[in-house]
């Protein structure tokens, strides 16, 4: 009795019964090793495809969102260019007006009309036309300001 307990000489008989039944248990845990491979295999793939999918969606994610942040930048460069427009516009228009070249003249550069005396007593009076025509620009400017802000308060249709 030196034997363990558990490990008996048990002796198979050699019958049809015994061999089919050994063959059929055999065919069942090949048939459970493949099922397992195959799973694993099928698993390991859809993991694979997923996490390159993830990976793609992050990444546009990424660049939409770079996107939206050039735009928002290209926008308000575009109002901006509009404005410069707008003033360089305005400026052209002064600029074929006779006398508004006149005055800028007189004004910047001390000129004067045919037998005409100038007497500078403080420089405001020269300067005034300038002044006016810089408030006119510095109005346009508020107004155009203004006219942003309510555009950007107003919702945005859903497309």
């Amino acid at each position: 009795m030196n034997k363990k307990r558990g490990a008996m000489n048990v002796t198979s008989l050699g019958n049809e019964y015994t061999q089919e039944k050994n063959l059929q248990s055999h065919r069942e845990k090949k048939h459970k090793r493949q099922t397992r491979r195959r799973l694993f295999a099928i698993l390991f793939v859809g993991l694979l495809i997923i996490g390159g999918l993830g990976f793609k969606i992050m990444a546009n994610q990424q660049a939409l969102a770079k996107m939206k942040s050039e735009e928002v930048q290209v926008a308000k460069e575009l109002k901006k260019a509009n404005l410069d427009q707008r003033l360089l516009n305005n400026q052209i228009k002064q600029l074929k007006d006779d006398s508004y070249i006149e005055k800028l003249a007189r004004a910047k550069y001390d000129l004067s009309k045919d037998n005409e005396i100038i007497f500078n007593l403080s420089g405001e009076a020269t300067t005034k036309s300038l002044e006016e025509s810089k408030k006119k620009i510095d109005a346009d400017k508020k107004a155009e300001t203004q006219e942003s802000g309510k555009e950007n308060e107003a919702p945005e249709p859903n497309s």
